[in-house]
């Protein structure tokens, strides 16, 4: 009897280690003449836009800061969002930028309500972003609104 090693990969794997793996490629040649506090202010501003824009609910803008192999998942979790959930604040509380990985993590609190349960909840989220140096621009990796789109417990 022989036994077959199966591979533990999923398909959605190979593109997140591919958009890793040219992120801290463009990364390593950033050294030198960028200057960090530029691209950590880009950071923040593609935050609030990004979050502004799921807010108010435009989420053809929010798309734009999706990395390409990412959009099917946005609009899925966009669609579980629209005519649902509100936003009705949110505040960026802190911003943790890793330069060595262009990476960085948003730490935000959301304010927010259900259409079939209109009682305001707060929920603090982790968004994680990486930078595209070819693009110049801020890209979430994992928005974190699974924390307000999961289902409910029943009571």
């Amino acid at each position: 009897m022989t036994q077959t090693l199966k591979s533990t990969w999923s398909k959605f794997d190979v593109p997140i280690v591919v958009i890793l793996a040219l992120t801290l490629a463009a990364c390593a040649s950033m050294g030198g003449g960028r200057d960090e506090a530029k691209i950590e202010e880009a950071l923040k501003a593609s935050v609030e836009a990004f979050n502004g824009d799921i807010k108010w609910e435009d989420y053809q803008g929010a798309s734009s800061f999706q990395p390409a192999d990412k959009k099917g998942e946005f609009w899925a979790e966009m669609d579980r969002f629209k005519g649902k959930i509100r936003i009705v604040e949110y505040q960026l509380r802190e911003v943790e930028f890793k330069a060595k990985s262009c990476s960085a993590t948003a730490i935000l609190s959301f304010q927010y309500w259900r259409t079939d349960a209109p009682t305001i909840r707060t929920v603090t989220l982790n968004q994680k972003w990486y930078f595209i140096e070819k693009e110049r621009q801020w890209k979430v990796l994992d928005s974190g609104f699974g924390a307000i789109t999961k289902p409910r417990p029943s009571l």
